[in-house]
């Protein structure tokens, strides 16, 4: 197969994904009368938006998986994609490691209250990240790429490790 065709193929992929998710959302979206629009618009938006999102998501997996295996053979590839996956896992875990040093207060937020806001968003994601990087260092295709995507496996493993602490050990605020 030809390299365009390829590329046709994955780009022909993420089309079906979109229109899967969007068709999806316009019948669930059917079931709404113009009342439930009216009083409640923002919610439904919300709950389409995540609908759409998650469908998408799901079904472009196949041709994300589909690129990976025909750039398999390319070391330049898997190299840039190792060391920015590696570099996405040590940013996160200093992310999340200054949600524990960060006491903002009501009147005037830092600029670390923003790092400490992703860093919580890194926390609660920890478990998406553990299974892409278990699956990126699967179809990592040299050992030494496999390595790099096991040391950002384990610094996840550690960004919810670090999550669990920080959400088990926070009092509830009433």
């Amino acid at each position: 197969m030809t390299r365009a065709k390829k590329v046709l193929l994955v780009l022909a992929g993420y089309v079906l994904a979109m229109v899967v998710s969007g068709g999806a959302v316009a019948i669930y979206d059917r079931r709404f009368s113009d009342y439930d629009n009216q009083t409640m618009g923002g919610m439904i938006a919300g709950g389409e938006m995540m609908l759409g999102a998650a469908l998408f998501f799901l079904v472009s997996l196949v041709p994300t998986g589909l690129a990976l295996w025909y750039l398999r053979r390319s070391r330049g590839f898997w190299s840039t994609f190792t060391f920015a996956a590696l570099a996405f896992a040590v940013l996160g875990l200093a992310a999340t490691l200054s949600v524990f040093g960060t006491r903002g207060s009501a009147d005037r937020m830092g600029p670390m209250d923003l790092v400490a806001v992703i860093g919580v968003m890194h926390m609660l994601s920890s478990p998406v990240w553990i299974g892409g990087f278990v699956m990126f260092a699967i179809l990592a295709p040299w050992p030494d790429l496999k390595r790099r995507m096991f040391m950002g496996l384990g610094i996840e493993v550690l960004v919810a490790g670090c999550g669990a602490l920080y959400f088990l050990s926070t009092p509830p605020r009433l």
